[in-house]
């Protein structure tokens, strides 16, 4: 549900606002009127914008509050959008925001509390409440503080959870499938030390077969010069030995060969899933997406394939912070394909560096001419190039200021140069 709602920010913010809006509002609407309405579709902005505008979300929240003191209203029920914008909040902005959006929620938060305890006159009630005296406006006080306050910390602690849970400890999928993997590992391990033993057993079968050749060769040779003949029938055991050796040599081959053709297969575009989930498990969010028609390569433009995204999420892991988000986009057409590899590793930095004084600092013009001018080179860029170029593609790397670095290697003839048919 979390990488949904990452993938789908706007989308899913805008279905937690409707029904904030449509639910919380329509139990505010009967218990307080038109008046609690009001304040419920401010409240319910403050969740459309807390994945992506924070500022504006914590704006709303502050605006619901005042709006709510000056309607002189009860504490509402659309204050839980409050605290469902703190949750967006803490899984899905940086630190400093979500750390001011839980601040300031429970801050107007008790602020309400406060009003509707100690600025009522005595004898009013509050939710069945009688305040008839200090003792129970400060009981009155304390309830409703204590609401706030854990309710929010609730909320923003099953954001932070959920974040950590789904880009550092992985789905349940992703544990499956790397079981799965582990299992599978350990099978071949299991075959290779059975195949290992047989291959003992052939060999000391040969060397035997190996020294009988020779022990009759050298008789032969003796027997040559007493009795022509003799040396003919030494020959002839000489050979039948040679042939035994030799087709326990074969099956020996044989089967060697056929362990690296199972075990030892090359990685292709299909491992490429294996891949995203140990760099998840490195922290760091990775998404796989293909668009479009995929067709089948050779072995040989599927490794080139692997080893590019490869070597580009080994730069990602040498260059970016943990935390950073990338994404492999693989777009098929009839002809060829192509593959972006993007990480937003300058923001992600920014996001851990950034205070409170330059929370508008962003990338200057210097930064868009070097992105336009600059030619980046490498020794991993010239590999990624060379194996690219081996099945007519090609690499182009570009920064994109503020947000990352962007590879794009494009195979536009793939079909023809190592389609399979």
């Amino acid at each position: 549900m979390i990488r949904w709602i990452q993938d789908h920010k706007w989308l899913s913010s805008s279905l937690l606002a409707a029904f904030a809006a449509l639910f919380l509002g329509g139990i505010d609407l009967l218990v307080q009127g038109y008046n609690g309405l009001i304040v419920t579709a401010i409240l319910a902005a403050a969740v459309l914008f807390a994945p992506t505008i924070p500022a504006l979300s914590i704006l709303f929240t502050v605006a619901g509050t005042i709006t709510e003191l000056l309607l002189g209203l009860s504490p509402v029920s659309g204050g839980l959008s409050a605290a469902i914008a703190v949750f967006l909040s803490a899984a899905f902005v940086s630190r400093v925001w979500y750390s001011i959006s839980l601040a300031v929620t429970i801050a107007v938060g008790v602020a309400i509390a406060w009003v509707n305890s100690f600025a009522l006159p005595f004898g009013k009630t509050l939710y069945g409440i009688a305040l008839n005296n200090e003792l129970a406006r400060t009981s009155a006080f304390v309830l409703l503080a204590s609401v706030v306050v854990a309710g929010n910390i609730l909320f923003w602690l099953l954001g932070r959870l959920a974040i950590t849970y789904e880009v550092f400890v992985g789905t349940e999928f992703d544990r499956a499938l790397s079981a799965e993997t582990q299992a599978k590992l350990s099978l071949e391990v299991a075959e290779q030390n059975e195949r290992f033993e047989i291959a003992r057993d052939i060999n000391e079968l040969i060397i035997q077969k190996v020294t009988a050749v020779i022990s009759q060769a050298e008789g032969g040779a003796y027997a040559a010069k007493a009795d022509v003949n003799s040396a003919l029938r030494s020959l002839e055991r000489v050979g039948l030995s040679a042939r035994a050796a030799h087709a326990e040599l074969r099956r020996l081959f044989d089967m060697l060969n056929k362990t690296h053709s199972v075990s030892a297969a090359p990685p292709g575009i299909d491992e490429l899933q294996d891949l995203v989930i140990t760099y998840r498990e490195f922290g760091y969010s990775v998404s796989l997406s293909h668009e479009g028609a995929r067709f089948d390569i050779s072995e040989g433009a599927a490794l080139a394939i692997y080893r590019i995204v490869f070597d580009a999420l080994e730069n990602v892991k040498k260059h970016c912070v943990v935390g950073a988000s990338v994404s492999i986009d693989f777009s098929w057409v009839s002809d060829g394909m192509q593959v972006l590899i993007k990480d937003n590793g300058v923001e992600a930095k920014r996001r851990t560096e950034v205070s409170i004084d330059d929370l508008q600092s962003g990338y200057t013009a210097e930064d868009d001419v070097r992105a336009l001018v600059e030619t980046i080179q490498g020794a991993g860029l010239t590999a990624m190039r060379e194996r690219a170029a081996l099945y007519g593609g090609s690499i182009e790397a570009t920064r994109v200021p503020g947000v990352g670095f962007t590879v794009s290697a494009i195979f536009p003839h793939l079909r023809a140069l190592a389609g399979i048919k």
